[in-house]
């Protein structure tokens, strides 16, 4: 027996049909009859035959890989995402190609003009240097595109996002029913609507609780555990007399433990931890965190689906705006 990979022509061989009909049954872009079509599909199952991906994609202008663009493939906001858009992808008969954008519009300019190069049939994309009006120019295009933990209202319907305002809202206003008076927050940077929407949701809580709105609580940081550790540091200098920090994420969030166990502060007896996202580790840090749930999986799964629909002519009933969930575990106690 040949150790030559089996050819389109072997697979028209066994079917005994002509091997424009094998193409035709495998690119799928003219109707065969289903007895026909059987009889093509079990030779290929048969023989082992694997189609050329590149040959194909020239007969139907479709490369069945769809690109993705995130902050930063590594971090672990981003895993839970990209694993709800590749699972969907999956099931769908298509490929993910991913890569990050790393927050620098540049970067994130070079990911997309990479993706579109290699041909994939449509984009699903988390950026956030890049303006809403080249975003708009690029929606505009030939291939679909949707945002992801993103909105822009002129993309009414295009848009996967979580209520940060809320979230924000949530986290402030649990600390706040805890009995704890001096809260404070370390934001992201500002320049990302998330951060801005958080801090505002924080604003809201405490103002309307009577406790009012205090600057020197509030404290710019990077997102990073590095960030959240100095922050810390900075933040206890400056207000030592703070009872609760609430960290705009998690990563933040596992920064100001450990400096507050450096510092020899008990945790919550001492200062209560608030975080945000719930991702994976969360519940692994010491004391587990008490945070707000992104459901970040799920939102990546609805822009998928968005996505396919729009690729391929169709209509699709999908939640674009999650709403974010308290989760309680132990790194926050009563005052």
């Amino acid at each position: 027996m040949s150790d030559e990979a089996p050819t389109i022509r072997d697979v028209s061989r066994r079917a005994q049909v002509s091997v424009s009909t094998v193409s035709r049954v495998l690119n799928g872009i003219v109707p065969v009859a289903d007895q026909t079509r059987q009889r093509v599909l079990q030779a290929v199952q048969e023989l082992g035959y694997r189609p050329n991906a590149f040959a194909r994609s020239l007969v139907t202008n479709r490369s069945n890989a769809i690109g993705v663009v995130v902050n930063d493939m590594t971090s672990p906001f981003y895993s839970g995402m990209l694993r709800g858009v590749e699972q969907e992808l999956y099931a769908a008969g298509y490929y993910m190609l991913p890569q990050s954008g790393h927050a620098e519009i540049e970067t994130e300019r070079r990911a997309l003009d990479f993706l579109q190069q290699r041909r994939v049939d449509a984009l699903v994309i988390h950026v956030e240097s890049i303006a809403d009006e080249e975003l708009l120019q690029l929606m505009a295009g030939d291939i679909p595109v949707i945002l992801v933990a993103r909105q822009i209202a002129e993309a009414n319907g295009k848009c996967v996002h979580s209520d940060n305002e809320l979230g924000g809202r949530l986290a402030t206003q649990y600390l706040i029913d805890q009995g704890h008076g001096r809260i404070a927050h370390l934001t992201g940077p500002l320049h990302f609507p998330d951060s801005r929407a958080r801090l505002q949701g924080y604003r809201q809580a405490l103002e309307q609780s009577g406790l009012g709105f205090d600057e020197a609580l509030v404290i710019e940081s990077d997102w990073l555990e590095e960030g959240g550790y100095s922050s810390c540091l900075r933040l206890l200098k400056r207000c030592p007399d703070i009872t609760a920090i609430f960290a705009g994420n998690d990563q933040m969030a596992a920064g100001v433990l450990q400096a507050l166990r450096e510092l020899g502060k008990s945790i919550p007896e001492d200062i209560s931890v608030m975080g945000y996202d719930d991702v994976l580790f969360a519940r692994y840090l010491y004391p587990a965190l008490t945070t707000v749930r992104q459901p970040l999986q799920a939102m990546g799964a609805s822009a998928t689906r968005l996505v396919l629909a729009a690729l391929n002519s169709e209509e699709v009933e999908v939640q674009q705006k999650f709403e974010p969930e308290l989760i309680v575990r132990q790194s926050v106690s009563n005052r």
